[in-house]
């Protein structure tokens, strides 16, 4: 019985508030502009992600065709233009990095 009467109490909230969500302007203009900001933050990102493979592209088929025998990649140089990983951020700084790029990668914006 307990049940049955919580079903129809949701069924009732989720009429109204579905109903109410549906037919108010304000709440149609904010979806189009969360859809619209949303799509051009992947477009961005995935025009960056490939910007960042085709430089990576460029650098590692430079290095696998150098002419130069000493000094390459296997001399420990790294390549041109190449870092080392460097050590994550730490604290709350770090946390937050983290958690941006998990919000990124979960919108699919790469990274």
């Amino acid at each position: 019985m307990n049940q049955f009467i919580q079903r129809i109490a949701n069924h009732i909230a989720n009429e109204i508030f579905i109903k109410g969500l549906a037919n108010s302007k304000t709440f149609q203009k904010f979806a189009v502009h969360t859809d619209r900001h949303i799509t051009k933050l992947k477009k961005e990102g995935v025009e960056t992600l490939n910007t960042h493979i085709d430089e990576l592209h460029k650098q590692a088929t430079k290095a696998a065709f150098s002419t130069s025998t000493k000094g390459g990649a296997a001399a420990g140089n790294n390549g041109a233009g190449m870092v080392p990983p460097t050590k994550p951020l730490e604290g709350v700084a770090g946390f937050f990095s983290a958690l941006g790029k998990v919000i990124r990668r979960d919108l699919g914006m790469g990274k």
